[in-house]
């Protein structure tokens, strides 16, 4: 039973995670295009390398900040500079500019979702962990489909700068709550561990190694498609920007109808590995057809794009599940090295695409990654389940 204060806090987080998401999702499935004002599509991919391999070194300097400001405070300076780079996304029209902007935006956005699985694994016990990270990846979720929607009633083509404006508004609500009821947080005590041993010891653990690799080609899944997929539906199969920002806002509501109960199912019936076999299957083969499709249905597309996040919904909560089972807050080095993941595979996977994007169509581009996803089938097949 936990006591009182605990899930008051847990509450608060989940109410923090909200609103942050909420203010990052606008911007997430227009900023390929955003940035092609400035560069090249191919181009484009490099953008989010060099943005990728700049949060990768902001992880590994995160460790003595936290042990000496602490949880809170971090994350409050985190917040600031991501607030200072909106504001010069919204307002600069100078290539050199936005372009450095956006590379400390995406960094601090890398490093905010660090802080607040903090604050949630320091509330959270192994028994409900499935349960907690439902709900956390479902909450997470509903602001990745308002997100879009909601860019795609403001956005027109061209006016990029509202949905950054707006962005810094939704910021407002985050620093109040923070700052008035997470500034008690005790911090655990951060265990003093070089990034190379735990990476060892990661490798070192069948189980966690698996887990691991799992998460990095789900990552590798997002990074094409927030990259690539709203540039080939606007500028080769002829969308809109708002179109494609509904087409995606309503692909997303995959994740809300079934995370939170898929969560739930993993600690009480099943436990990870079957959902993980069947999502990376759905994921794969859903993800390949794209390459073929040959309509300029909107909700062809949005079905099809639907079931794609059927499958990455699955594989997500179940990775997430498994993988706070198995640490605890005090592991900063370990939720690290896993959140590490995101900023590292978009350093790969653009990078990879726009080398790809030199000899193939960028509609081949999903047919590549199905089979790239389908390569977790082995990972999920070795896991020791938990159940």
């Amino acid at each position: 039973m936990q006591n009182k204060k605990t899930l008051i806090g847990r509450n608060v987080v989940y109410i923090l995670t909200f609103l942050f998401t909420l203010h990052v999702t606008p911007a997430t499935y227009i900023e390929s295009s955003f940035l092609g004002q400035f560069v090249s599509t191919t181009n484009v991919g490099f953008i989010f390398t060099i943005a990728s391999i700049v949060s990768i070194f902001a992880f590994l300097y995160v460790r003595p900040t936290l042990r000496r400001f602490g949880n809170y405070k971090t994350f409050t300076t985190v917040l600031a500079i991501e607030l200072a780079a909106l504001i010069c996304m919204a307002t600069s029209s100078i290539g050199w500019v936005v372009l450095g902007a956006f590379i400390i935006g995406h960094t601090m956005r890398n490093l905010a979702f660090f802080h607040l699985d903090l604050f949630l694994e320091e509330l959270s016990s192994d028994q409900e962990t499935g349960s907690i990270r439902g709900v956390y990846l479902t909450i997470i979720n509903i602001s990745f489909i308002l997100g879009p929607l909601i860019a795609g009633f403001i956005l027109t083509d061209g006016d990029y700068w509202k949905i950054f404006a707006l962005s810094s508004v939704l910021l407002i609500p985050v620093f109040y709550i923070l700052m008035r009821y997470m500034h008690t947080f005790k911090d655990p005590e951060y265990k003093d561990l070089k990034i190379e041993y735990t990476a060892k010891s990661v490798f070192k653990n069948k189980n966690m190694y698996s887990v691991f690799a799992i998460n990095s080609l789900l990552r590798f899944f997002y990074a094409w498609m927030i990259i690539y997929a709203p540039i080939y539906l606007i500028q080769h199969v002829g969308f809109s920007v708002s179109e494609t920002t509904f087409m995606i806002g309503l692909a997303l509501v995959a994740f809300i109808l079934l995370q939170t109960p898929l969560g739930y199912i993993a600690d009480k019936i099943l436990g990870e590995k079957e959902f993980l076999i069947g999502g990376f299957i759905i994921l794969a083969l859903s993800t390949a057809s794209l390459s073929f499709i040959t309509s300029t249905n909107f909700w062809v597309w949005t079905g099809m794009l639907f079931v794609t996040r059927i499958g990455a919904s699955v594989v997500e909560v179940m990775s997430e599940a498994y993988f706070f089972k198995n640490i605890d807050s005090s592991d900063l080095n370990v939720i690290g090295f896993f959140r590490m993941l995101r900023p590292f595979v978009y350093t790969v996977a653009p990078l990879l695409a726009s080398l790809l994007l030199l000899f193939i169509e960028i509609r081949f581009l999903f047919l590549i990654l199905g089979a790239i996803i389908l390569y977790g089938l082995r990972y999920s097949l070795i896991l020791k389940d938990t159940r």
